[in-house]
This record gives C-alpha cells, sequence and structure tokens, in this order.
C-alpha cells in the first residue's frame, strides 16, 4: 500500500484491535519553499553575530571575518537548519481503516481518531478550488481544525461538534470511495446514502460557511 511507512505500521499494529484493518492512505505535503531565504538570512544574521561576540583565538588574526569560507558555510548550515523544522508539518497523512479515520498519528498525545460513528451524516463532502488554491483557507466554520498540509482540493467533515478539513493536491475521489466503502462493509447503510453526495467534489470561489 503506497504510503505505508513505519509510522504507519505502528499505527496499524497499535489502533487495529479497535478500529480494524487499514483500507487506504490519503496523503498530502506542502514543503514551504519561500521561508528558505528567510531562513538562510537569520542564519547569516546569527553567523554575524557570532563573529562580533566570539572571542578572537590568537592575537595574530586579522579580526572578525577572518575566515569568510567558514562564515559563510556555518551561517548557511543555520539557515538551512531552521528551514528543515519547517519540514515537520509539511508532511500529512490520513488513514482509513475498517471503522474509522486517524491522523496526526506521529505522537500520541496528538492523535486524531474519529469513528464512523462520531461523523455527523451529510457532512462529509469533496471541495476543490477552480485557481488552485487551498479550499482550507476558504472554508469558515466556529470551529474548524487542519488535518492536511495543503493542496487545491479538500475532504470536510463535521464531528464532535468540529469541522474537520483534510487538503491535499490528490485527487479526493479514492479518498471518498474508501470511506463509503468502509461504512457500507461496516453496515452502515444510512450513512452510506448520506455521503452520497460527497462527489463531484464542489469548487469554491470564495469564503465559504460551513456552519
Amino acid at each position: 500500500m503506497r504510503g505505508r511507512n513505519w509510522l504507519v505500521r505502528r499505527v496499524e499494529r497499535r489502533l487495529g484491535p479497535e478500529l480494524g484493518q487499514l483500507r487506504y492512505i490519503a496523503s498530502s505535503r506542502r514543503i514551504f519553499w519561500k521561508a528558505l531565504i528567510p531562513c538562510l538570512v537569520v542564519g547569516f544574521v546569527f553567523g554575524t553575530i557570532a563573529e562580533f561576540v566570539s572571542p578572537i583565538r590568537s592575537t595574530r588574526e586579522a579580526g572578525h571575518f577572518s575566515d569568510p569560507a567558514l562564515f559563510v558555510t556555518a551561517s548557511a548550515l543555520t539557515g538551512l537548519v531552521l528551514w528543515s523544522l519547517t519540514l515537520l508539518g509539511s508532511f500529512r497523512k490520513l488513514l482509513v481503516f475498517d471503522h474509522g479515520m486517524v491522523a496526526k498519528y506521529s505522537q500520541k498525545h496528538n492523535r486524531v481518531v474519529i469513528p464512523w460513528r462520531d461523523i455527523a451524516p451529510g457532512s462529509l463532502k469533496a471541495v476543490t478550488t477552480a485557481d488552485g488554491s487551498d479550499p482550507d483557507r476558504r472554508l469558515v466554520a466556529r470551529q474548524k481544525v487542519s488535518l492536511g498540509a495543503g493542496g487545491r482540493n479538500a475532504l470536510v467533515f463535521q464531528a464532535r461538534e468540529i469541522f474537520w478539513v483534510f487538503a491535499s493536491a490528490e485527487d479526493p475521489r479514492p479518498l471518498v470511495l474508501a470511506v463509503q466503502e468502509s461504512l457500507r462493509d461496516a453496515g452502515m447503510a444510512d450513512a452510506v446514502r448520506a455521503t452520497s453526495g460527497a462527489l463531484p467534489a464542489v469548487v469554491l470561489t470564495g469564503r465559504t460557511a460551513l456552519d
């Protein structure tokens, strides 16, 4: 199964007795390239400060910035390390099991487990945008939680009085079909009928209220 890494296998082992078999993995990624230049600038700022606050190792040295190659290398590496921290939120997955969905599973205290019985009937819907922007930014609700990293498509549903949005660049159709198949196999015929309008994806042209 595509996207089944060691973290996913760990979740399968831990939640399998409760949620059953893993059926589908939806992936979402968004690399923040725009943050690279600012992070490099900050790295050079830190490098410059270090040149002035660090004591000169020898009176024979010419002074600050005496080793330009070392300064550039150390500053650039500092910037790259700062930028790499943005990658922590750049890759997300939504796991579809027999009896529910799981997201944010890398750490136990952040894990989101949503059984099928918690999803409000008829709230499941695929949305997209004509201009390729992130639909999550156009969806407005009193309580909304983003599960994906971003993309032009999104799956939206309500559970526990909260609207959950999983935005991705992938086609939402396989994800919706996987959810419907799981509901059908779980004997939730009414829920399957309620999700019959989840496709095709609704095209958002402006701010849309979910409440």
